[in-house]
């Protein structure tokens, strides 16, 4: 075991409890302060809570994995998508959702189509896919002390996930905001940090990219997969960043609309600056430096060791931990509300006290947790494209009955109801039941979902005139 990494990753962990601590003494009096922060979060504290939300553990190690494995263009084709996805949700959700003031993307779907097979189908999908997430970010904190601190794996993974739950548990979006803005910067220079090392040192982007060819032709082209599968992974997180509930959280946290929206476009640049480097610096050096790696997810924390002095390397172990908890506390925030305010309170217990719903969170946040923490002892072995199987289903079932729910007027309950059933189920069945190319699956199943809403839509009567004002408000 590692001592100076170690003492840092320790100083990391325990302050990321200590603002948990002071969370919940400040700020857990009422639902707005323990789910949204009170609405009171500006647009630079935003930004880099959302970038480091989206920024997950599955950047730091899965995207230069897959870099490294199947190519940079197969990783960029999903970098680009999730830049593209922050301004989209900036014009398409944003001053809706900032608007509407609730909590979770299933107050939107639920409010602009009011159907009992809405209430219930939100929430538990959005509990199976993003606890699926969480799994995955789980296991990129276990490799990382595994590697870099000589903890065995299953240890690196109790030990985050406690970490995490805790400060979730007892300071709800204020422990979360706070975290993710150390984090966020944290992983921002680390990330770039390695990244320009590595391309300094192999003279310059071109060059580096150039070596990395001739050490292995295919990392430059897309022969690693099928071309659908390149589309895919571009629709995917494109589609993603309006709808996917961490994020539509952070968005409600907001203080004003402007805020909102901004927040989304500057969280764009901090992401696309880091997450370039990244891929470039770190999946083509490990292409020169490290030829055959079994488990592409190492090549960045490989870098790490190759390049950055001790105290760096403690700095590299804080970061990777800070990419998986600035995403996974958001994930676990997102599904203990799915659970205590969208399921518990709306449909179990529709009278129940909002000190009460907090206290089910908590429980919830803790048994949500645990549960991913078992799972993650055993997971698949490349984190992105786990991760990113998840969001596809969160992409084929709330997109279209989103989008068209904000910007349709017609769009009715039946209609709502088709696009997020057909779209999920279909997903599914693609994805467990057929060997298309991996991550093609949503070039069917959100087509076929907004094809759906449409015409569940035309062949029932039209929403009434105070759902359409309803709408019409959101837009203001």
């Amino acid at each position: 075991m590692k001592g100076i990494e170690l003492t840092v990753t320790i100083i990391y962990l325990l302050a990321c409890i200590g603002i948990g601590l002071w969370a919940m003494r400040r700020f857990r009096s009422t639902g707005d302060d323990y789910w949204v922060a009170g609405r009171r979060v500006g647009t630079f504290m935003n930004s880099w809570a959302i970038m480091a939300a989206l920024a997950s553990g599955g950047s730091v190690l899965g995207v230069c994995g897959l870099g490294y494995k199947l190519g940079i263009p197969y990783a960029f084709s999903m970098f680009a998508g999730a830049v593209m996805g922050f301004p989209m949700a900036s014009i398409l959700v944003a001053r809706q959702l900032r608007n509407l003031g609730k909590y979770t993307i299933t107050d939107l779907l639920v409010t602009r189509y009011d159907h009992k097979v809405v209430k219930w189908a939100t929430p538990i999908i959005v509990l199976l896919a993003m606890g699926a997430y969480i799994v995955a970010q789980m296991k990129a904190a276990g490799v990382t002390a595994q590697f870099l601190l000589g903890i065995p794996y299953k240890y690196s993974v109790m030990l985050t996930a406690l970490v995490f739950i805790i400060y979730v548990s007892i300071g709800g979006m204020w422990a979360v905001t706070m975290t993710d803005i150390v984090q966020g910067i944290l992983v921002f220079f680390m990330m770039s940090v390695v990244g320009i090392v590595a391309i300094s040192h192999f003279g310059g982007v071109g060059s580096l990219v150039a070596q990395a060819a001739q050490a292995n032709p295919a990392v430059g082209t897309l022969a690693a997969l099928p071309l659908s599968s390149y589309i895919g992974a571009f629709v995917v997180w494109a589609a993603a960043v309006p709808v996917i509930p961490h994020i539509v959280m952070r968005i409600y946290t907001s203080k004003d609309v402007r805020s909102a929206r901004f927040s989304l476009n500057y969280a764009m640049l901090l992401y696309a600056f880091m997450i370039f480097f990244g891929v470039i610096g770190v999946s083509a050096a490990a292409q020169i430096l490290f030829p055959g790696l079994k488990d592409a997810d190492m090549a960045y924390l490989m870098m790490t060791t190759k390049y950055l002095p001790r105290i760096f390397a403690g700095l590299a172990v804080a970061a990777v931990m800070a990419a998986v908890m600035s995403t996974t506390d958001a994930l676990l925030l997102s599904c203990s509300s799915a659970f205590a305010y969208d399921i518990y309170a709306k449909l179990l217990k529709p009278n129940v006290s909002e000190r009460e719903v907090i206290k089910v969170g908590t429980v919830a946040a803790w048994v949500i947790g645990l549960l991913a923490m078992f799972f993650a002892f055993n997971p698949p072995k490349l984190l992105t494209m786990m991760y990113t199987a998840a969001v596809g289903l969160i992409v084929s079932a709330f997109f279209a009955p989103t989008v068209m729910g904000l910007w349709w007027k017609r769009a009715t309950n039946a209609g709502g109801v088709a696009g997020i059933l057909i779209g999920a189920i279909l997903y599914l069945y693609l994805l467990w039941f057929t060997k298309m190319p991996s991550l093609s699956h949503v070039l069917v199943s959100l087509p076929v979902s907004f094809a759906a809403v449409i015409i569940g839509s035309l062949v029932t009567p039209p929403p009434s005139d105070e759902v359409v004002e309803q709408v019409a408000a959101w837009h203001k």
